[in-house]
């Protein structure tokens, strides 16, 4: 039957043509599976009772759902019988309204014919109406239709079991998802750009490294050439290492490389990942002084929507509605060739079942992801993470870059025929590579040992760096530290601090430190990718990749005049430890530093570490054998269990550090609440106002910070009947700010409460 031939009187969105719909939908993308998801997924809103719901004529509504009406239409097409592609097609038509479940859970809920019309009593009839209006003979059977999922372990039942499998609907999925969210804000089609002006971009990088000109330049250029030369005589490998110590410029050494990649290999876009907002920001600086903005994004929950659209509003046309169509563009990743994102948003990509995630998982296909930072994958997930890799190399055409100063034992679990490792370890060995030493002290083993001994190193001469691992010690030692020395001098950073002011804090401080010595206590906010150079470092123990990322920020700039002098100095466990003890690994790092080593000999530490860390490391995946049996639900589970924990008993407070600023926000979203509420309102029109709320929240984030829920009790709520923000946030006023909040060390907590980062 031919699907797209339908009278036009018919819609798919109020006064809105289905055949238009359909027809754009299908259009873009080539692949058949698309295509048939694009064609069945809407033809359960051909029934009269859909029809009836959209007319905007008529005021009585009555709710129906085309969904599931239009898999089964799909199943009956099929002669009740899928394979592993066209079930990629009925599970993505069933649910592309909502987020993916567990296929033996869907098969469960759809076993039983009695249950099923029960909960759906004018099924059969709409899919009559529909088979007369699409001119087909009405061959479904209900009886047959539950009957094929009421196999036991319906997955296993019918070999649809596989990695294969599972990222087969993840794409389906995302594209029919996309596409028609695309097709209802843009009434078109949506048309992927390629990656052009590759030849520019590489020329404006080569020119901007021939500017800096300095002691590591001939290092770094002899570095970059290495690689590029290595990934050009191992073109067919999908998986690139690079091993390589901090100083060397790995940012634009891995750029220069994704460039290469991407003119050779014809790809679509770049996505560089990153463990953390601030690196991602700093990246973004640089990424701009070579790409042109119509190309670049930057994607993290604090980032506001890029503006691709005309935002002049005495000239918006009333049917148009540009921040919707930003704010859709932004999250789905369509329009940009240069994304930089977090690990966060690709990790999601992999492993999450949720919708508003999964929009923009086709992105991945013929694209170069940058993974900088890898340590921070935790190891209990690096053979899930590695087999992911593996596959997706492989099936989606897409390159990896994996790149650190610590790299751990990867490539243990990595497809050999598609890796290729490009860098020499030569690199660090070199004397550029020799600014700083590390050791282990177990004499400072208490708060007050250390305090002493950071006063010490200042007084002689020093600017000392000290991150510990809580917040509570952090600000201890400030405190303790704030009776000797002077506040021009002395700085503290934790997330205690509201995100904006974070970023003040470090701007601030490395300015000073280009003009005199000072100290800076922190938690491991200050640890990757913040561009700050400290005569001394001390550092809690931890595990042994943050111990390395610590010292990157010690004589950062290979200063000659220190470089003998440098060191980070490793203490015990003074507080509360936020690592898993298996992490720490602490006979292992102690016996390692029990005498003082350079950079350049810490390569045959890191690597016996590494070593030692798989060995300890249970060699069972936790995601691979859920992914392989379709459990959406559990893969994103266990993930969050694993990866993305949820801080306990914490709630997020909005801290008013400028006279005015909530009643500026709260005047705000009330004007578009209020218009929220007007049950006139047509469908885009809601959607615009929601996204115009969703910005104004992410200016207010600006000014949050995560706090102990029992200390905010006696707090009001942020905003009363707010049906858009999801947490309860609590509010700190300005004329309260002096009781909750300083400016100088951030959130007041109760001294006997232990909180990291």
């Amino acid at each position: 039957m031919n699907l797209f031939d339908i009278d036009e009187e018919y819609c798919s969105h109020p006064n809105y043509q289905y055949k238009k719909h359909i027809q754009n939908i299908a259009d873009s993308f080539t692949d058949l599976y698309h295509k048939d998801s694009a064609s069945f997924h809407d033809l359960g809103k051909l029934c009269v009772a859909f029809q009836l719901f959209i007319d905007p004529n008529i005021k009585s509504k009555v709710k129906t759902t085309h969904a599931l009406t239009s898999a089964f239409i799909y199943l009956e097409n099929q002669n009740y019988n899928l394979t592993k592609e066209t079930l990629s097609v009925f599970i993505s038509i069933l649910k592309h309204h909502g987020n993916l479940e567990n296929v033996n859970t869907i098969a469960n809920g759809l076993n039983d014919s009695d249950d099923v019309k029960y909960k759906n009593p004018n099924l059969i009839e709409a899919i009559s109406e529909i088979s007369k209006i699409v001119k087909a003979e009405n061959n479904f059977n209900i009886d047959h239709a539950c009957d094929y999922f009421g196999e036991d372990e319906f997955v296993s039942a019918y070999k649809f079991s596989g990695i294969d499998s599972y990222f087969n609907i993840k794409e389906v999925f995302s594209k029919l998802i996309f596409a028609d969210k695309y097709e209802a804000i843009f009434k078109a089609s949506y048309k992927d750009k390629p990656f052009e002006n590759v030849d520019h971009y590489k020329e404006k990088l080569l020119k901007l490294l021939s500017s800096k000109n300095n002691d590591l330049s001939t290092v770094r250029n002899n570095a970059r050439q290495d690689i590029i030369a290595k990934m050009q005589q191992n073109i067919d490998k999908s998986i690139f290492l690079i091993e390589a110590p901090t100083g060397i410029g790995k940012t634009f050494m891995a750029l220069n490389l994704a460039l290469e990649i991407i003119k050779l290999k014809n790809k679509k876009r770049l996505i560089n990942a990153l463990p953390m907002t601030s690196i991602i920001d700093q990246t973004f600086e640089e990424y701009s002084k070579i790409f042109d903005a119509n190309v670049l994004m930057k994607y993290h929950h604090l980032s506001f929507s890029k503006e691709y659209y005309n935002m002049d509003k005495e000239k918006l046309n009333e049917d148009e509605f540009f921040k919707q169509k930003d704010s859709f563009i932004n999250k789905s990743w369509a329009e940009d060739n240069v994304i930089i994102t977090t690990f966060n948003q690709i990790l999601n990509l992999f492993y999450s079942n949720k919708n508003r995630d999964l929009i923009k998982f086709w992105t991945l296909r013929d694209s170069v992801i940058i993974l900088d930072e890898i340590q921070a994958i935790p190891r209990l997930l690096l053979k899930d993470f590695s087999e992911t890799i593996n596959f997706i190399s492989k099936e989606f055409n897409t390159d990896f870059i994996i790149m650190s100063a610590t790299v751990p034992d990867i490539k243990n679990y990595l497809n050999k025929s598609l890796l290729c490792e490009l860098l020499d370890n030569k690199y660090f060995s070199l004397d550029f590579n020799n600014r700083y030493s590390l050791s282990y002290n177990p004499c400072l083993n208490s708060k007050d040992k250390l305090r002493n001994e950071i006063e010490s190193r200042f007084k002689e001469g020093n600017s000392v760096l000290t991150v510990v691992n809580t917040k509570k010690l952090a600000l201890e030692i400030y405190s303790e530290l704030k009776t000797t020395i002077d506040d021009s001098c002395l700085f503290l950073l934790s997330s205690f601090f509201v995100p904006i002011s974070r970023r003040k804090i470090i701007s601030k401080v490395k300015k000073i430190l280009e003009e005199k010595k000072i100290i800076l206590i922190s938690t491991q906010v200050v640890e990757a990718g913040v561009d700050l150079d400290f005569d001394i470092g001390f550092r809690e123990f931890a595990p042994l990749y943050s111990i390395i990322q610590t010292a990157g920020r010690v004589n950062r700039e290979n200063r000659s005049s220190i470089k003998n002098s440098a060191e980070l100095i490793i203490t015990p466990e003074i507080g509360f430890s936020p690592y898993h003890q298996t992490d720490l690994l602490k006979d292992v790092v102690k016996d390692m530093l029990s005498v003082s080593v350079r950079e350049n000999c810490l390569l045959p530490l890191l690597k016996k570490y590494f070593e030692i860390a798989i060995k300890r490391t249970s060699p069972d995946s936790l995601l691979i054998d859920k992914m392989v049996n379709l459990e959406f639900e559990n893969v994103i589970k266990v993930f969050d269990d694993n990866y993305m924990k949820e801080c306990p008993n914490m709630m997020p407070v909005f801290i008013e550090l400028e006279k005015g600023l909530y009643e500026s926000f709260i005047c705000d979203l009330k004007i578009f609440i209020e218009k929220l509420n007007n049950k006139d309102l047509k469908l885009e029109e809601k959607m615009e106002i929601k996204e115009e709320i969703r910005e104004i929240y992410k200016k207010v984030s600006q000014y949050v910070i995560n706090v102990p829920t029992k200390q905010t009790d006696s707090l009001p709520s942020f905003l009363n009947d707010n049906e858009i923000k999801d947490s309860e946030m609590k509010l700190c006023p300005n004329g309260k700010l002096a009781q909750y909040y300083d400016k100088i060390t951030g959130w007041k907590l109760i001294l006997n409460t232990i909180l990291i980062f």
